[in-house]
């Protein structure tokens, strides 16, 4: 059976090639699904937000990325995959992921913003069988930049929502913008309820209704998810009883990974269980899903980066996959949430290794497909964390 994870990687990806009229072989990954770097704290507002430690490297993907990034944004405030003179593609959780690393430079949260505006207007309010309420479909906007059409599906709802969620937050926390949640808190309540629509007894979620395949990647970024739902509903909402219940999700989620998808005996994660019950755990030397799965519970915080489980997949991964960095991996993407994780595993060396060889292979040519909106916003995360992390 064709993975969700792999349709989102594989069939969008290998569809956006014959889109753009690329081939996609050799070098790069298609994106999983991004968490936000260490959000700037809530009383610093745009103008008093500190900026990156000033180093070459991260200063100048950050400044050109966020340029590109903002360049992008279409009169009727979605942001496509990528650039050109239409029809564009729009995948929510793609855009959901890129726009954390925008916030990176808080001044450009006005464009996050009408992006937000774009996300609340389409949400779906009219609940189907295979349609959460308060899910979101992929669009297509035609070169007027405002005339769309929906496709009328989701690569997933669990984690379109979820990456919302963690937009949301991010742009309260870069902002001061408060208010902005509140506004509109029944939205995303309803956000909330999408990502919570396809969870399980176990505490696992279905990618989507229509695909009953409990992911690692999805369910961590549920997690991350309703860490961030928690936060907004407590410091922003100021419900202390909605908290309490985003947190009992929370600790089902976390339970569900660890119990449910963890094996000792593997040392390593069940990459997806299937509806029956049925566990697919890694082959190493499978770059995607199977590897690139593992690190999904570091950089959505289910693991500490510096607990024994977080070095010993992180070690793995790289003794499985060395020439990641250097964007060797026999996969059509770069992979930036390679070097995002990295990044929070503390890997300078790698990082920086990536980040050199994203900007000769893609910022100094234009960005040229494979690159697009997601690889953008998570090298922004990678570089940040690396600007803000103290040298050794």
């Amino acid at each position: 059976m064709m993975l969700n994870k792999g349709k989102r990687r594989i069939t969008l990806a290998l569809g956006l090639c014959l889109l753009f009229g690329q081939a996609c072989s050799g070098g790069a990954p298609v994106p999983e699904k991004p968490v936000t770097a260490s959000p700037v704290s809530l009383e610093k507002s745009v103008n008093q937000a500190k900026p990156p430690a000033a180093n070459p490297l991260y200063e100048d993907i950050l400044n050109r990325e966020a340029a590109w990034l903002s360049s992008l944004q279409l009169e009727n405030g979605a942001i496509p995959m990528s650039p050109g003179g239409g029809p564009y593609r729009v995948v929510p959780y793609f855009t959901n992921i890129a726009l954390l690393g925008l916030l990176e430079k808080p001044e450009q949260a006005p464009v996050v913003r009408k992006y937000m505006d774009w996300y609340f207007a389409h949400l779906n309010r009219t609940a189907g069988p295979d349609v959460p309420l308060g899910s979101i479909f992929d669009y297509t906007v035609e070169a007027d930049q405002r005339t769309e059409k929906a496709s009328g599906d989701f690569d997933s709802t669990d984690s379109y929502a979820s990456t919302f969620l963690n937009l949301l937050r991010k742009y309260a926390e870069a902002t001061g913008d408060t208010e902005y949640l509140l506004t509109h808190r029944s939205d995303i309540e309803l956000i909330a309820g999408a990502m919570l629509s396809t969870k399980q007894a176990d505490g696992l979620t279905w990618a989507k209704p229509a695909y009953r395949v409990k992911y690692l990647m999805d369910n961590t970024e549920v997690y991350k998810g309703l860490v961030d739902m928690e936060w907004i509903s407590g410091t922003v909402f100021g419900d202390k009883a909605g908290a309490a219940a985003y947190r009992k999700h929370k600790k089902d989620v976390f339970a569900g990974i660890e119990k449910m998808l963890w094996s000792d005996d593997k040392n390593a994660y069940a990459f997806a269980k299937m509806e029956g019950g049925e566990l697919s755990y890694p082959n190493w030397d499978t770059f995607y899903a199977d590897a690139t799965a593992q690190l999904f519970p570091i950089w959505t915080g289910v693991l500490a980066p510096d607990s024994k489980r977080a070095q010993q997949l992180y070690a793995a991964f790289n003794e499985h996959h060395p020439g990641w960095p250097q964007l060797n991996k026999g996969d059509a993407f770069p992979w930036a949430l390679l070097a995002y994780t990295a990044a929070i595993m503390g890997d300078r060396t790698r990082v920086d290794a990536f980040l050199e060889s994203v900007r000769t292979t893609y910022l100094d040519r234009d960005h040229p497909w494979p690159w697009y909106v997601m690889e953008s916003g998570v090298t922004m995360l990678a570089a940040a964390h690396m600007a803000n992390m103290k040298k050794e």
